[in-house]
């Protein structure tokens, strides 16, 4: 029996599928050349907390109507361009047991009336580092409801007597400080306005002195909309 065949049509459909394969070949080569110049090309995020910076991302458990799993990253779009559609964030940084965060509920409310629409709020409840502040988990969820709980502003308020509404917006569990020590979290309150990209465009607290030290502003400045 004869296994081999100097068929000249063999022969030929044998060159046609090298030729095919040695040009598979190259072009995975050529490609693979190109993604490794992009990446290489590409500059690294500049993240940060400082306005221009991407925000840095961080996950953790939110509370809405109940616990579940949180991931800043899943929030924005890195594709946004201005001029687009998209929702921005406000983060605000809150300890339960600070008396001036506790004050600011109706501010906080007042804000989300106004800019709730086209603003995620996302209110981060860390614990500073301060006798007398020891919150938890159950006091965050009272904080943000207003519930019966004599716990909050250092255990001299009733969490139900906080100024402001019911915040209808998620609130993270910061009470390991490990967001505030990513964000370098100067004190509370604090906040920062994230574009839909994730960039941070208005940091409260690189405006101590001037006409966009008042969040309110910084929102209407940035957004539009009645102070």
């Amino acid at each position: 029996m004869k296994t081999e065949s100097n068929n000249p049509r063999m022969l030929k459909n044998d060159e046609n599928a090298d030729a095919r394969v040695m040009s598979f070949f190259g072009m995975s080569g050529v490609m693979t050349v190109v993604i490794v110049a992009v990446f290489m090309l590409s500059p690294p995020a500049d993240i940060g907390v400082a306005e221009g910076q991407l925000a840095p991302n961080f996950a953790s458990q939110s509370y809405d109507s109940s616990w579940s799993t949180f991931e800043l990253y899943d929030h924005i779009d890195q594709t946004w361009a201005e001029g687009d559609d998209g929702e921005w964030l406000l983060l605000l940084f809150i300890d339960t047991d600070c008396p001036y965060c506790f004050d600011s509920g109706d501010d906080h409310s007042a804000w989300h009336n106004q800019w709730g629409a086209t603003v995620q709020f996302l209110t981060v409840a860390t614990e500073l580092q301060i006798s007398g502040h020891d919150s938890s988990k159950a006091e965050i969820v009272d904080y943000k409801m207003k519930n019966d709980n004599s716990g909050c502003r250092s255990d001299k308020a009733n969490c139900n007597q906080r100024p402001g509404d019911v915040h209808n917006w998620p609130y993270i569990d910061d009470l390991d400080r490990s967001i505030a020590e990513d964000y370098n979290l100067p004190g509370t309150p604090f906040y920062l306005l994230l574009s839909p990209d994730g960039i941070v465009q208005w940091n409260s607290g690189q405006h101590s002195n001037d006409g966009l030290s008042d969040p309110a502003a910084a929102l209407q400045y940035h957004l539009g909309g009645s102070a």
